[in-house]
């Protein structure tokens, strides 16, 4: 008898944690989009980047460095990233929703871990700074430039928000980022 209630019980708490996930996950959720996605920026070497220190342009590349000397890292909560880097702002779109992309084309070099490229949407958060929802996608190590696409959902709200492009560094390495477009495209009604 213990069993059956024991296990009634685990099945009970499984189920709704499994619920509890899924209403965390809603407002990261990326709805699906209509139209094909059309062109908003392309950014060149020529375009001014918001982080600055150990980022250079070779060719038509940004290459961003990331070290790790193991001494700050010790006095940091080890969840935190070794590197983080904001590459652009833009303005947010003049559309009440939609589904946005940053494609590029990279390759990371002497990393042990890949490196996270993202698309985020900054807001002024309620007691000053800034809350960032950002969709990643995660650059492996390799010698050669791969494509890559990452998508994001915008709402507008009353806050104004920033769209930005970063990059974040989990251990030492070198990004070679080239070919950034961001594109949007409108959300599928839901009917």
């Amino acid at each position: 008898m213990f069993d059956e209630l024991f296990n009634k019980l685990t099945s009970f708490i499984v189920s709704k944690a499994g619920e509890a996930l899924k209403e965390l996950e809603k407002p990261l959720a990326i709805p699906e989009h209509v139209e094909p996605f059309v062109l908003i920026r392309r950014f060149t070497p020529a375009d001014s980047i918001v982080t600055k220190g150990c980022i250079a342009i070779v060719k038509e590349s940004w290459q961003i460095e990331a070290y790790d000397n193991n001494t700050q890292r010790f006095l940091t909560n080890s969840t935190d990233p070794l590197r983080k880097v904001i590459l652009f702002e833009v303005a947010e779109p003049d559309v009440q929703e939609c589904v946005l992309a940053c494609q590029f084309n990279a390759k990371a070099l002497n990393t042990e871990k890949s490196i996270a490229v993202s698309l985020g949407v900054g807001r002024p958060g309620e007691w000053g700074g800034m809350r960032t929802t950002s969709w990643a996608r995660g650059v492996s190590p390799g010698e050669n430039f791969q494509h890559y696409k990452v998508r994001a959902y915008f709402k507008k709200e009353a806050n104004a928000a920033t769209i930005q492009i970063g990059v974040q560094f989990e251990s030492s390495g070198i990004l070679e980022i080239r070919d950034i477009e961001l594109l949007q495209a409108p959300v599928k009604s839901e009917s």
